[in-house]
């Protein structure tokens, strides 16, 4: 379970986050939509210690954020917008092989792993390839594959369908209810409302939570006070 408990952040004199909380139960899928500016990514990167809170408290299966970042990164993973982020090495496999390698997992285990996640993924035929020589679409494949064969019990999508083509969007969001069903949680961050398939909703309005409640219940008036299109 990641808890959230009254969070506040505050970046270069500006408050980002104002006294957010939240509980997510392992095995959910959740939404956390809103205009650009409203914290979304901020919050995200709480989630497994990249940012520390100002004041409250971030706790991930009991572990506090800001006293064990390195054991919550194995817990939470976060596959950013951009791949090229997140994308380290050149070659497609040593790049999938270096959060493993970090984990101090023996090379022939390593070798295993990373074999089968890009054959899971339907992208074994680019193990050897430069990342540079790929679309934007496999590097995103790439970048989750890098998160996935760690194994982590929670994992955050970071605006994953803003630049994919339809093909991609469709193998990204199988493998996403995929991974839900066999118990990982999801943390879908969006400012496209179309996107969403999760029951549950977060909505994020200039750092603090406008609603969490079920998509049914997510009213044009919310939606507007929020400066958010409508569903």
């Amino acid at each position: 379970m990641i808890k959230i408990q009254e969070v506040y952040y505050e970046s270069e004199g500006k408050s980002i986050l104002k006294d957010i909380s939240l509980e997510i139960k392992q095995g959910e899928f959740l939404a956390i939509v809103g205009p650009n500016g409203s914290g979304k990514t901020t919050l995200i990167k709480h989630l497994n210690g990249i940012l520390s809170p100002t004041k409250g408290k971030v706790e991930v299966d009991g572990l506090d954020t800001c006293e064990r970042a390195r054991d919550i990164m194995k817990k939470v993973g976060i596959v950013f917008q951009n791949p090229d982020d997140q994308i380290i090495n050149s070659i497609v496999e040593e790049d999938v092989a270096f959060g493993l390698e970090n984990m101090k997992v023996s090379t022939g285990k390593i070798q295993e792993k990373v074999d089968g996640m890009l054959s899971k993924i339907g992208i074994s035929e680019l193990a050897k390839e430069n990342v540079n020589n790929l679309s934007f679409g496999q590097k995103q494949l790439v970048a989750l594959a890098g998160i996935l064969v760690m194994e982590p019990k929670h994992i955050v999508f970071d605006e994953p369908f803003s630049w994919l083509d339809p093909k991609n969007k469709g193998r990204i969001k199988k493998i996403m209810e995929s991974l839900n069903k066999a118990g990982t949680t999801i943390i879908m961050v969006t400012n496209n409302l179309t996107d969403i398939s999760s029951d549950r909703v977060v909505l994020l309005h200039k750092g603090r939570k406008a609603f969490d409640g079920e998509k049914s219940s997510l009213t044009k008036d919310i939606l507007r006070k929020a400066e958010m299109d409508e569903l």
